[in-house]
């Protein structure tokens, strides 16, 4: 994914990552909550070129590139606006 630095510090500038650690699974380390816009099912959404995406999913292809086809991103700390890639 290929974002201009302006669009990636926008993005950034919504996400606190000193968010509550998982007491059942600590070693995920810290959640890194956002705190921009949220859809009513709590997931963060940012707008880029005229869409809005999930910022979870954002945030993970920044980390890790392509969402394979068929792989599932979960909210292992059970927070779904939590947009760290671990």
């Amino acid at each position: 994914m290929l974002l201009k630095d302006t669009t990636l510090a926008h993005f950034w500038a919504k996400v606190d990552k000193d968010g509550p650690l998982p007491s059942y699974l600590p070693l995920l380390g810290r959640c890194w909550l956002w705190t921009g816009a949220r859809l009513p099912n709590h997931y963060g959404a940012f707008g880029f070129k005229g869409v809005s995406s999930l910022a979870h999913r954002i945030s993970f292809m920044l980390h890790k590139g392509t969402i394979p086809q068929g792989y599932e991103i979960d909210h292992l700390c059970r927070v779904r606006y939590c947009v760290n890639p671990a």
